[in-house]
């Protein structure tokens, strides 16, 4: 079994697209169809907006025997967008070695103090764990979302 992390490609959007679209719908991020659409609208856009703008971003791919089973995106070096690792995956590290590579990445290039997140629910827990407190946010968050920051 060969497990590596690399730069997110833009030959990888279409498998990343999908990927993304599975684990949100599988996980049941959110019971509310009208706001699993507009979170799997949101993740799309994210995925657009990482392959354009590259330069501005880290974002990073956990592949298995050459298959994508997780991924990371922290726009402008600090804003934390998007995680997803194969839900049969889950607690094997593989969500914790794509933060901390990106945080690594993200600690030199970034012009704020912090890594920041909207957490889902599910996934408080994981960042809290990571070192990520509880912060202010500036927009209203779906039920149960948490707004998390890491000092950088």
């Amino acid at each position: 079994m060969i497990d590596a992390i690399q730069t997110v490609e833009p030959h990888d959007l279409e498998q990343l697209r999908q990927f993304t679209e599975r684990i949100i719908v599988a996980e049941k991020v959110t019971g509310d169809p009208a706001l699993q659409a507009e979170l799997i609208h949101n993740v799309h856009q994210n995925l657009d907006w990482g392959l354009a703008n590259r330069e501005h971003c880290c974002h990073l791919k956990y592949t298995r025997d050459g298959r994508i089973v997780a991924v990371v995106l922290v726009k402008n070096f600090w804003n934390l967008c998007s995680l997803f690792v194969t839900p049969e995956l889950h607690r094997q590290g593989i969500g914790r070695a794509l933060i901390l590579a990106a945080v690594q990445h993200c600690r030199a290039l970034s012009e704020r103090p912090s890594i920041r997140l909207n957490s889902a629910p599910n996934a408080v827990a994981f960042y809290a764990a990571l070192g990520f407190q509880p912060a202010e946010s500036t927009r209203t968050l779906p039920p149960g979302f948490r707004a998390m920051a890491l000092r950088l």
